[in-house]
């Protein structure tokens, strides 16, 4: 059998790849423990740019948790925590920005991968659903990420109703940065990975951890603590050699080589 998460290093990137297109890439035990042992190994990685999860075929990204895995494993909690809230927890905590290449339907959990990930870009074609209730569930972990991605209303509305919607309308909601058609979507990639090399790595996992920080805070705690991080990033090595370059009018030569 074909292993379930493919590994591939392109130059300064990792890209992982769900491998499950006869059952739309549904999330079973193997594939959540093989991608959050994959994001977990990549994050400190000075060699790495960025991760980006994509998957096999063009009809499904992932259609959530498999429902056929034994006894409801996939909603069970094991040792305390669910493997696909694990996957998203892994995503979160990388260093590194992590990419959804979005080149079909996105369904339950598999939209809490992307509400995870950091940049989402999608195939023009894709749509995205909650269908939980349709099978007497609810997305409860998958809400958990996207109250902070897109309105109330309308996840309310895909909640209760499990009806999908278009990519162009995930776009107007938030949820994914651009949509491009199937031809014009790995273009759309490299566009992105080309603009990520040009900046600083450290100053970019600095901000990440911020940002999610700061999520949680009052208005007040963050703009106290915005001031003690911008304090100590503008004291790092890549500040300085950010600072030089720009006064040389010159690029700047990052310490990973970009």
């Amino acid at each position: 059998m074909a292993d379930e998460l493919l590994h591939e290093t392109r130059s300064d990137v990792l890209w992982l790849t769900l491998n499950r297109p006869e059952v739309h890439n549904a999330l079973n035990a193997a594939m959540t423990d093989a991608l959050t042992h994959a994001i977990r190994a990549a994050s400190g990685d000075r060699g790495l740019r960025a991760i980006v999860i994509t998957a096999a075929g063009d009809r499904s990204f992932c259609s959530g948790a498999d429902l056929k895995e034994s006894a409801g494993g996939m909603f069970l909690s094991r040792d305390g925590t669910n493997p696909i809230a694990d996957v998203m927890r892994a995503i979160e905590s990388c260093d590194k920005p992590v990419i959804a290449r979005i080149n079909g339907r996105v369904l339950a959990g598999g939209l809490g991968l992307v509400a995870a990930c950091d940049l989402a870009y999608a195939a023009d074609h894709a749509e995205f659903g909650l269908p939980e209730v349709r099978v007497g569930l609810f997305p409860a972990m998958v809400a958990a990420k996207l109250l902070a991605k897109i309105p109330l209303a309308a996840l309310q509305e895909m909640a209760y109703l499990g009806q999908p919607v278009s990519a162009a309308e995930a776009k107007r909601l938030g949820l994914v940065n651009r949509t491009a058609s199937p031809a014009e979507l790995d273009g759309l990639i490299e566009d992105v990975l080309t603009k990520l090399r040009q900046n600083a790595p450290g100053a970019i996992a600095t901000g990440k951890a911020a940002l999610l920080a700061m999520r949680d805070m009052s208005s007040h705690q963050r703009l106290i603590f915005a001031e003690s991080t911008i304090a100590t990033i503008s004291g790092s090595d890549e500040a300085r050699e950010g600072r030089q370059a720009f006064a040389e009018k010159r690029p700047p030569r990052w310490a990973n080589g970009s």
